[in-house]
């Protein structure tokens, strides 16, 4: 009995050893596939709060004039009830973890721009939901109206992709969107795997794999 036992084990190792490029490759799709998972699950964890940021900033408060302009742009979006679907889920992953950001989006299209003459961005932004310190280093390096303008375009396309993910909490399917997000984009989850070498390191935070590692949100 022992020896039959022993001669199956030997069979199977020498069977894996014939096949190994197989097994190999079994264990890195597998082990590619589970990253997407954990990496969704991590994202998804961290963009519920950042949702509700988004809904307690314009939120009515005795002094929410002094920082809820704006909130108008997005109220249909904070309006809407109900677990989206699958697509919107998809497509808020993908708006929020695999795109540039609003500041690195902006920048791209007015980085030859020159300082607007008589333009103040603190003016700008005052009383809007735009200069909160969580959200105004998206602004870094804005030197005309149509630059910020195009920063708070992006910042609420951001916004209204984590108010989705927010209606979905840790729902099964939200999980399942935000690795399939992260499959569709090898690039992000070679990010993500660096991020988490920095975990595990202690040079990066659980929180920055949500935010991009920007330091600043």
């Amino acid at each position: 009995m022992i020896a039959r036992l022993r001669q199956s084990i030997v069979d199977a190792l020498r069977g894996l050893l014939r096949q190994w490029p197989l097994v190999l490759a079994g264990l890195f799709i597998g082990g590619w596939i589970y990253f997407a998972f954990w990496l969704s699950d991590v994202q998804g964890r961290m963009d519920l709060p950042r949702a509700y940021s988004v809904r307690m900033t314009c939120e009515d408060d005795p002094e929410a004039d002094l920082w809820r302009g704006g909130c108008d742009r997005i109220k249909d979006d904070m309006a809407k009830a109900g677990r989206p679907g699958f697509l919107d889920l998809y497509g808020a992953f993908v708006d929020v973890h695999h795109r540039p950001s609003p500041r690195d989006a902006a920048a791209q299209r007015f980085s030859a721009e020159d300082q607007q003459a008589g333009f103040d961005l603190a003016a700008m932004l005052q009383g809007q939901r735009y200069g909160i310190a969580m959200v105004a280093p998206e602004f870094e390096n804005v030197k005309s109206r149509a630059h910020a303008e195009a920063v708070i375009d992006a910042i609420d396309a951001r916004d209204r992709a984590l108010l989705v993910i927010g209606r979905a909490g840790l729902g099964q399917d939200a999980l399942f969107a935000g690795a399939l997000a992260n499959l569709a984009n090898p690039g992000a989850m070679i990010d993500g795997a660096r991020q988490s070498f920095g975990i595990l390191t202690g040079t990066t935070k659980t929180s920055d794999i949500a935010t991009g590692l920007s330091g600043q949100r």
